[in-house]
């Protein structure tokens, strides 16, 4: 990286699968629209808008932006004090105005000018910031169940929405890309079409390609076959 500290805002229409790696770096990932899951070790976490969460240099995890999600990344070079532990981060409400100045700026993206100067900022507040290993559990608790599909586990998902305030994902929207999103990575790790549609239920190997096709935007490449 150039620089010690560095920002990026993304806005994605469609689902973006994210590959398992580690960065030698550290990342706070926001999201200010729409949702998002992150991989790290066992657990599947739901991000949605007003979430942080703090990746720790060498952290394993693979991030995936929902379709319509938009994020920020900041990504801090290990010569900056920050959090040793990945977890949920508390932001300070001079952190978010921050970031939410970063993401709208046009104007020349100057390290020692002023956008340098507020990336400097965003660095102080993130070491003093709290880092928490548990997020709003409730709804951790409500994805899972519908991630499982268990009876009732879309109602109440509906109704937790309400409760939060947040406009979306949908339960079905939501249910739909976690199946594809599983669907890939098995397709990735070698299964074959056949195999994803009797293991996950699709209908036939034809929905799993519409699936692909309206989430990710592209047809499903055809897979090589089995080696004898």
């Amino acid at each position: 990286m150039h620089h010690a500290i560095e920002y990026q805002h993304f806005s994605t229409s469609t689902l973006q699968v994210g590959p398992r790696k580690r960065s030698p770096m550290g990342q706070l990932l926001r999201v200010t629209q729409g949702a998002a899951l992150l991989k790290l070790g066992a657990h599947e976490l739901l991000l949605t808008p007003g979430s942080h969460f703090w990746l720790c240099a060498d952290a394993l995890a693979a991030f995936t932006p929902l379709a319509d999600c938009q994020h920020d990344l900041l990504a801090c070079s290990v010569r900056v004090p920050q959090p040793a532990q990945a977890g949920w981060l508390q932001a300070s409400p001079l952190m978010d105005a921050l970031l939410d100045s970063l993401a709208a700026w046009s104007r020349p993206r100057d390290w020692q000018g002023p956008y340098g100067q507020r990336l400097q900022v965003v660095g102080d507040e993130l070491h003093g910031c709290t880092i928490s290993s548990l997020g709003d559990q409730a709804l951790q608790d409500a994805w899972q169940a519908l991630a499982r599909a268990q009876p009732d586990s879309v109602a109440a998902w509906q109704t937790l929405l309400g409760t939060r305030g947040l406009e979306g994902p949908d339960a079905r929207v939501l249910q739909d890309q976690w199946q594809l999103l599983q669907g890939i990575r098995l397709l990735r790790s070698g299964s074959t079409p056949s195999q994803v549609v009797s293991r996950l239920g699709y209908r036939d190997e034809s929905a799993l390609a519409e699936a692909h096709l309206q989430w990710l935007g592209a047809p499903l490449s055809p897979q090589p076959s089995a080696t004898r």
